[in-house]
């Protein structure tokens, strides 16, 4: 381990205060920059909290990247699509991969997209972290390209209402989900071993559920009765907004557990930690008894705020 230099594209989102925590609880003794358009912002001073230098800068404005991008030895990125969009999330990635290239003696590049991200779909925030991440493996700088897969943290803001869990799944979906420590911990261990990791791709899974064995693990944890309600796709765009509704049906009629090249014991043998059960997720976020306020904001509910 050195006292290189890490700088966090995204450092004050949730995945990107993962990464930083992670890197501390690795033991690594890295200088972390974490990139934002705002340092006073309540999300900035959360990341300085956990010893990370804020540093202000803007993907859309790329030669604000410069100063830090050649101050840093490694870059750990990811881009939130629910905040831009389409074609600003394959702009923005452009105005990176660009500004990469122009950068001096980078030693690694991690970024992290979305499961399936290694074929073309008809699921615009997949397809869109497939063009970032084309576009970041060009740049001649050793690259890593994680690819998590639907987040646990999602259930804490859809949440249940009156016992039911409503979501657009069926019945014999099997689900593949992560967590923000997960995708952090991979991270962390992909930017303190590069030799190991640049180069590779990773879909980073921690459990497989259906949406019936997902309730039950709630039903369990919380000691409430919880059932699950199957929304139809046709009805899904309507609560849960365009984007998710087509992913859920890609979820559905692309195999479900087939539609992920996934496999949770890789990540255990490959990172060399194993990733969190629904459950440990559940029992580690205070779900137990009851859940009362979200510990977590997903990104896109973050969007639509």
């Amino acid at each position: 381990m050195s006292a290189d230099t890490i700088l966090v594209v995204g450092g004050t989102g949730n995945q990107g205060q993962a990464v930083i925590e992670q890197l501390n609880d690795i033991g690594t003794d890295y200088e972390i920059l974490a990139l934002t358009r705002d340092t006073s912002t309540d999300h900035a001073q959360a990341t300085a909290e956990l010893g990370a230098e804020l540093v202000e800068g803007d993907l859309a404005d790329p030669e604000t990247l410069q100063p830090y991008l050649d101050r840093a030895d490694k870059v750990w990125a990811t881009i939130n699509f629910w905040a831009v969009g389409y074609d600003a999330h394959i702009e923005l990635g452009e105005n990176l991969a660009a500004a990469i290239e122009e950068a001096d003696g980078l030693e690694h590049v991690v970024y992290s997209g979305a499961g399936d991200q290694q074929k073309e779909t008809d699921v615009p925030h997949i397809e869109s972290h497939r063009v970032v991440s084309e576009r970041l493996s060009e740049t001649g700088v050793p690259y890593t390209a994680l690819k998590p897969v639907y987040f646990m943290e999602n259930w804490e803001t859809i949440g249940v209402e009156d016992g039911v869990l409503a979501f657009p799944l069926d019945e014999e979906t099997h689900h593949y989900q992560t967590t923000y420590h997960d995708t952090g911990r991979a991270s962390a261990v992909s930017l303190d071993n590069t030799e190991e990791f640049a180069g590779n791709e990773y879909t980073i899974a921690s459990d497989l559920l259906t949406l019936k064995e997902t309730v039950d693990i709630i039903s369990e944890v919380t000691d409430e009765a919880v059932e699950p309600y199957y929304v139809p796709l046709d009805e899904a765009e309507e609560e849960f907004g365009e984007e998710f509704a087509i992913m859920c049906d890609h979820f559905i009629n692309e195999g479900g557990h087939t539609s992920f090249t996934a496999n949770i014991r890789r990540v255990e043998r490959e990172f060399g930690f194993t990733p969190q059960t629904f459950e440990e997720y559940l029992r580690e976020n205070e779900w137990e008894g009851g859940k009362e306020e979200p510990s977590h904001v997903p990104g896109w509910v973050k969007a639509m705020q």
